[in-house]
């Protein structure tokens, strides 16, 4: 989860840099619920009616409305509304005008089918800071193989030129797995086409928080089969330039922990320090991923939770071997990755493990084939620990 990306002016980053040092909780992701009309094989927020009733109530439009008062005064000025899928949140209207009107910047993750003319009117009426719509392939047949309904892309790909017609900012994001991987190129065609940016991850987390059913043992990429498309989907969406000033760094930081001291397995995202999340429950955590801490925010306030968040936040370490790894400036290893793949903050994670090895072993591959085979090695370059 990072609030800063490439959307973010230098402003904004230099606000959430002081943000982070200073401990204010400037970003937040509310998620609204957990129900969603779509049932994606991947998702790790995923409960029927029945399910969610079983574990709890959903928050009330006023317990959001009295929290994001105690956020606002904490410092919080960056929201994220999701779910489950946060357009079925009963009250999301009313929510949404009023965080508008405290002067929350907000941001949506949506599936996209649900938005028809009345929500695209809607938002261009108030219009949010951006509203990110997943796209999980490029035909209603990839739809009813990953997320079990038979129009899916169809209506996703209505409620995105809805949007763009009210000239609503929007991003696709992309979630590959098995079913839709032959799909991630047409999915970018189709960002590019309409001139909207496109973002696809190739990690998926396996089966975490309400999911009872592993995730690996349903339609999961292998390690080296997500890496692979991992380069495929960067260099597409870079283009050669950029992609090529991606390689040099993606080498250079590996040549630089091999002449650095291992790094102290802290948090290295932004987690506990400046973002937080709360779920449909009211529980606050560091991130969408960890289970712990998990504090009720409802009971403690807000300030007073969020401070037992950093607290306890500051605590979490990987392993000492991830620590030690030359793979370790450019590997997605984290406390939460580890502990949704080995169940465990000191464990080292044998997919991720796979996966970086793999995507450092294309770049080098890449780098080879454009004659850089200097910099295609990870022997120590003075070029680039100079900089």
């Amino acid at each position: 989860m990072d609030p800063t990306g490439n959307d973010a002016s230098t402003f904004e980053r230099h606000l959430f840099q002081r943000a982070e040092i200073n401990h204010i909780p400037i970003y937040g992701v509310l998620e609204l619920l957990p129900l969603c009309n779509l049932q994606c094989d991947m998702c790790y927020i995923r409960m029927d009616r029945k399910d969610m009733e079983s574990k709890g109530r959903l928050c009330s439009l006023n317990e959001w409305l009295s929290l994001a008062e105690e956020m606002k005064k904490a410092g919080t000025l960056f929201l994220l509304l999701t779910g489950g899928e946060p357009l079925l949140y009963p009250d999301f209207k009313e929510l949404y005008t009023h965080l508008q009107k405290m002067g929350m910047i907000i941001t949506i993750n949506t599936n996209g089918t649900l938005i028809n003319e009345e929500w695209a009117d809607f938002f261009a009426k108030q219009k949010p800071r951006r509203i990110n719509i997943t796209l999980y392939g490029a035909s209603n047949k990839t739809y009813e193989a990953l997320c079990h309904v038979s129009d899916g892309f169809d209506r996703a790909l209505n409620g995105i030129q809805l949007l763009k017609q009210c000239g609503i900012d929007i991003k696709i994001n992309g979630s590959l797995a098995k079913a839709n991987l032959d799909d991630r190129m047409k999915i970018i065609k189709i960002g590019e086409q309409l001139d909207i940016p496109v973002r696809i991850d190739t990690y998926m987390y396996p089966s975490v928080r309400e999911r009872s059913c592993p995730y690996n043992f349903q339609s999961r990429l292998d390690p080296e089969t997500a890496a692979k498309a991992r380069i495929d989907v960067l260099h597409r969406e870079m283009g050669e330039e950029t992609f090529l000033q991606y390689a040099h760094e993606t080498i250079a930081k590996m040549q630089i922990a091999e002449q650095t001291p291992p790094t102290d397995g802290c948090m290295t995202c932004r987690a506990g320090k400046s973002s937080f999340v709360i779920n449909w429950q009211g529980h606050m955590r560091p991130c969408v991923v960890l289970d712990e801490p998990d504090i009720p925010v409802l009971k403690t306030g807000f300030q007073k939770a969020w401070n037992q968040v950093i607290a306890k936040t500051k605590e979490i370490r990987i392993s000492k071997e991830c620590t030690q790894c030359k793979y370790r400036y450019v590997c997605n290893n984290c406390p939460a990755s580890a502990i949704a793949e080995c169940d465990s903050y000191d464990t080292v994670p044998d997919y991720i493990c796979r996966y970086t090895e793999t995507t450092v072993s294309c770049i080098q591959d890449y780098l080879k084939d454009k004659g850089d085979a200097n910099l295609a090695s990870n022997e120590p370059e003075g070029k680039y620990h100079e900089e």
